[in-house]
Order: C-alpha cells, then structure tokens, then sequence
C-alpha cells in the first residue's frame, strides 16, 4: 500500500516547486502548511491570511490538484530542504478519495507525515483530516469514505509520534450536509469559509506551541 511519488509537468506544479526550493529565508520559518489546492487557496485571501497567520513566518505549500503521490515526490525532492519549523501542518489526500481505497489514502498520508518528520526532525507534524466533501461524479458519498480515512488517521498518528487534528464538521450545513454558502462546488472553501477554518487553525497552532 505504499505510495510512490509521482512528478507533475504541468506548469502550475513546475512553478510552485520552483518557488519553494528558491524560498528565501528558509531557515527563519515557523509554519509550514502543507497540502493541496485546500491549502493553496488561501493564497486567494491574503487579507484573511495575514489576519490569522500573519507574523507567525509561515508558508504556504499547497499545490493545487496534487495527489498525495505529489505531495510526497515534493517532499523528496528538496521542498523542506533548509527549513527547521517547529510545525508542519498537512492536509492532503482529497484527490485520491474518488479513486483509491480509504486504506491505501491513510497509508499514504501517514506515509508523507512520516517522510515530512525525518526530513524535518525537529519538527512537530499535525495530520489534519480531511474536509467533508460533496458525492463524486458517479454519486458515491465521499463523506463516508473520507470519515473513514479519518478514523484511521485518528488512531494511527498518536503511536506515530504524529499530532491529529479534525474540525471538518464544522464546515458542514446544521443538518450535516455539505454547506454550499462556503463550499460551492461541494469541495473547495470560499471566504467565508476559510474565516471559519481561520481561528480553528490559529487555535490548533496554538495547542502545539
């Protein structure tokens, strides 16, 4: 069940890969957020950004529409490389939900923790579960596939050495459904859903200091 880390060629990966390995400043940041395009987007409200993370030196590391085989060739090739955080928070596997097992996504998020925390030894690693999402193009419920990763997450990373963290029910509508006012397209957030999940991450930072 192990992952093997793919590149990517398109251009959006290249450059984002780019990016990290030229960081300036590497040995001066604190945070890293890692992950895919749930990550990457706060990229899209720098004022929310700088409201809940700003001043803590951290990073942004999201690229959009990796899967965790991605994630993990960018963590093997150089993107931590120089950097000493003292947390690394990784949120990832959403990608792989439609077409692999919860099985082999848990694996293979703990598989990345794993890797992230022998490159960066002194750092603490938070797994964050993975958000709630609306059913994938051939109607399979993606909630009950991704609380099943969880669940497993959620048992595995303490023996791990790994921190875990959830707060996706909090992103859903009162009657548990997908809340489309900050998840319109049944995955992605929008402002007024990363201003939900803003003091969430600020409270969770806060817990591993």
């Amino acid at each position: 069940m192990k992952l093997e880390a793919k590149m990517r060629t398109d251009e959006h990966h290249v450059e984002k890969h780019k990016s990290f390995i030229e960081y300036k400043g590497k040995d001066k940041i604190e945070i890293v957020f890692l992950g895919d395009s749930l990550t990457r987007r706060w990229e899209d409200n720098p004022a929310l950004w700088q409201e809940f993370f700003g001043g803590m030196n951290a990073i942004n590391m999201g690229v959009g529409a990796d899967c965790l085989e991605n994630i993990l060739w960018r963590v093997e090739n150089g993107e931590l490389d120089g950097m000493k955080p003292r947390l690394v928070l990784f949120l990832g596997g959403t990608n792989n939900i439609t077409a692999d097992t919860p099985e082999y996504i848990a694996s293979g998020v703990l598989q990345i923790a794993e890797a992230v925390k022998q490159r960066c030894p002194g750092s603490t690693v938070v797994v964050l579960g993975l958000y709630p999402r609306a059913a994938d193009d051939n109607g399979n419920d993606c909630i009950a596939k991704i609380a099943l990763v969880n669940d497993m997450l959620e048992k595995e990373c303490p023996g791990r050495g790994l921190g875990y963290e959830y707060y996706g029910n909090a992103l859903l509508a009162p009657d548990g459904s997908i809340d489309r006012t900050i998840m319109e397209d049944g995955l992605h957030l929008n402002a007024a859903g990363y201003r939900i999940a803003g003091p969430i991450v600020q409270g969770i930072i806060a817990k591993y200091s």
